[in-house]
């Protein structure tokens, strides 16, 4: 009694430090900004504290909690914790399914679509058997770890002599746990360095319709962790729901901070045993339970790795493809199994099988900061609740009160049901029209641009180019620099949202054009025609992407390349991992469409079985305009462009790749302007212009530079600048 008089002050002395630490880390952040960046190093080590025990006191828990049982209650606690499983993944999925009820009514508009997604490899041999146990440890592969102490485990109950090598995994594990506690005492340190860091750093970042998924999630994870769970505990369990709370909440701040289920395990496991302690339920079995349940639970898919999928719901409502009742069991069964090789491979997967764009993986990723915290907490809560009831159920001191389990279940729907009223309420007045991407590309403009004049058609030539005189002083004395472009030549060449010229080639030649000291003006130009354009002297330069090759050396010249492109189609977006290879394109008899005739003459004669067809510009083949096509040829780069407005299509990149040269076109017989052009592009290649310019129209990355965090030091003080 003693010791647990004096036990309860101190846990809840480390429970006031802890959010201490929390609090004063948050304001350090707040008045400090950026410079809190400093106190990171602090909270990595903390961390890395935190991880140094905890694989191999998983390990040795694990043999000796298991090695201790009888076959008897191994398989009774297999049993009973199996179901327990089962029935917080019921829960979890059902969570998953009404909680899409919060998400606004759809507002149409463009979907964020911005580059290819490859799904990561993940090698199911070596991330469940340990074909060598010291290198699983020794790469923390958990999974794999947890097998091997399992199955020594399971082996150790039948040893005869097993009671010395029981004491000392004892003895190993208690000394183990006395690291990881003795770490803990450190914990305020951890996480007022860990907060401070995140306040001070972390930017507001505008996610547009983004903000659905994130709110509904955040809103999902508070009801399970602070009601559902817990009260569900004290519905079956002696326990309260006061002393759940209690006994778990130095582990949920932990946890919410670090964003690490892992280094929370042996506070998870000393507190599951200290409330059977104080509860007066103590036993060898429990305790045993609680050491074996803890760390074997976490390598299951716990309920907030399983809310996750909750984001599937989501990128279907974001795109217009939502599932249908009847894909709801194939969802889930796929989502559960393909959770086993972590959220990194299931959610790419799900979203190629039930054709919502895969593209939309880079949202999540976006979003993987802040719902991690908050996943990391219903986590924490999900694996101690996991334990206690599954306990109970073992030890004998389950009890099922339907009555009582009858008013949980409909307390437990209505405050279900008020978070999603209230969640649809708020987000009908937070949600915009329009994602970030599309504003980034559609948005953009040039920054201070030189005066420019853009035609619709091409005027008639009054000064036709003089071939007896250099092409570039002829442009300086006119003081005009005439540029032909493709309209329909997006990223290089496209008209925004407001009506104006932009693009990277267009951003280019007005950086050309201010340093020779001129004006722009634009003509346009058609595949068909631009040769004889060229020729006629109607613009001195091409802009709108245009590729260096053989065929078009004949008829014009060419500056040295300033970018380099791959050649991919734009397909369907469920259509995107039909085409791997350049063989599989030819034996798949598809219609593709291909701008410029020279060209579509020279693909036709390499994909004989395919049906190519000459079409005007990229932009027919989204919409109604796309007739029967299957695909469009078009770069990597110009098509991941097209998908950020039509996110219906992604871009395929077959094996093997091609690349093939970007330069800029102009008529032939004057080396004096291609040699002006090649030193000029050197230049722009070496100052980093070209690489700005990639990083914004091909990148999409936000032109305007990062301010600095706000912070009370720099904001409201003024002490530093």
């Amino acid at each position: 009694m003693g010791d647990e008089k004096t036990n309860k002050p101190a846990r809840s002395n480390l429970s006031r430090r802890i959010l201490i630490g929390l609090i004063l880390g948050v304001l350090t952040g707040l008045f400090l900004g950026e410079y809190a960046g400093n106190l990171a190093i602090i909270g990595q080590g903390y961390v890395a504290l935190l991880q140094m025990s905890i694989l191999p006191y998983m390990t040795v828990s694990l043999i000796g909690g298991i090695g201790q049982l009888s076959y008897e209650k191994a398989g009774n606690l297999a049993l009973t914790a199996g179901a327990v499983l089962i029935v917080s993944w019921v829960l979890a999925f059902f969570v998953v399914f009404v909680m899409p009820l919060a998400f606004p009514e759809s507002l149409g508009g463009s979907f964020y679509s911005p580059s290819l997604v490859q799904a990561a490899d993940v090698d199911f041999i070596d991330l469940y058997i340990p074909k060598n146990p010291f290198s699983s440890l020794a790469r923390t592969v958990v999974p794999a770890v947890a097998v091997f102490s399992v199955l020594t485990g399971v082996a150790l109950i039948g040893v005869k002599n097993k009671k010395p090598l029981l004491d000392l995994m004892g003895s190993v594990g208690e000394t183990l746990q006395r690291v990881a506690m003795m770490i803990v005492q450190i914990t305020p340190i951890g996480v007022f360095a860990i907060a401070a860091n995140a306040a001070g750093t972390l930017t507001v970042e505008e996610f547009g319709r983004l903000q659905t998924y994130i709110l509904t999630f955040i809103m999902a994870t508070l009801v399970l962790t602070f009601w559902v769970l817990p009260a569900l505990v004290a519905a079956v369990t002696p326990f309260t729901y006061r002393d759940v709370m209690r006994s778990a909440r130095d582990a949920l701040v932990t946890g919410f901070v670090t964003g690490n289920l892992f280094i929370v395990l042996p506070m998870l496991v000393e507190n599951g045993k200290r409330l059977f302690e104080e509860r007066r339920l103590a036993s060898q079995d429990s305790a045993s339970y609680v050491e074996v349940l803890v760390p074997t639970s976490f390598n299951f898919p716990n309920i907030g790795k399983l809310l996750t999928l909750l984001f599937i719901l989501f990128a279907g409502w974001y795109t217009g493809r939502q599932l249908d009742l009847g894909d709801y069991p194939m969802f889930s069964v796929m989502g559960l199994f393909t959770l086993f090789g972590g959220v990194d491979l299931a959610l790419p997967f799900l979203l190629d099988q039930l054709r919502i764009p895969s593209d939309m993986y880079q949202l999540y990723v976006v979003t993987g900061v802040v719902n991690g915290w908050f996943a990391t907490l219903l986590a924490v809560m999900n694996l101690f609740t996991f334990t206690l009831i599954a306990t109970a159920a073992a030890v004998g001191t389950l009890k099922i009160d339907w009555p009582r389990l009858s008013r949980f279940a409909i307390i437990s729907l209505v405050v279900l049901a008020l978070a999603i009223l209230g969640t649809r309420i708020g987000l009908s007045f937070l949600v915009g029209e329009e994602d970030v991407s599309r504003q980034t590309l559609m948005h953009a403009e040039i920054p201070d641009p030189v005066p420019m004049t853009v035609r619709e058609q091409a005027p008639e030539l009054k000064d036709p180019m003089d071939m007896s005189k250099p092409r570039l002083q002829q442009i300086i004395d006119r003081k005009t620099l005439r540029i032909g472009y493709h309209p329909g030549g997006l990223p290089f060449v496209f008209f925004n949202d407001a009506g104006k010229l932009v693009g990277y080639d267009v951003e280019l030649y007005n950086i050309l054009a201010r340093d020779l000291g001129v004006e722009l003006e634009f003509i346009p130009w058609k595949y068909d025609t631009l040769v004889d354009q060229l020729k006629r002297g109607e613009f001195d330069l091409v802009a709108g992407g245009l590729i260096l090759t053989v065929e078009r050396l004949a008829h014009a010249a060419f500056s040295g390349p300033y970018m380099e492109i791959t050649t991919a189609l734009v397909v369907p977006d469920y259509k995107r991992n039909a085409y791997p290879t350049w063989e599989a394109v030819e034996a798949s008899g598809i219609r593709i469409g291909i701008t410029g005739e020279a060209r579509a003459r020279k693909i036709g004669m390499l994909l004989v079985n395919n049906d190519i067809v000459e079409v005007a510009s990229y932009g027919n083949f989204f919409g109604e305009g796309r007739g029967d096509l299957d695909a469009i040829m078009i770069s990597a780069e110009a098509g991941s462009a097209w998908t950020v407005l039509h996110p219906d299509y992604a871009v395929a990149i077959p094996k093997p790749h091609y690349s093939q040269p970007i330069a800029v076109a102009l008529a032939r017989g004057d080396q004096q302007i291609i040699d002006y052009l090649d030193d000029w592009l050197k230049v722009k290649k070496t100052d980093g212009t070209l690489d700005e310019l990639y990083d914004k129209w091909i990148l999409g990355k936000s032109e305007a530079k990062k301010q600095p965090r706000w912070s009370i030091i720099r904001d409201v003080l003024g002490w530093v600048q």
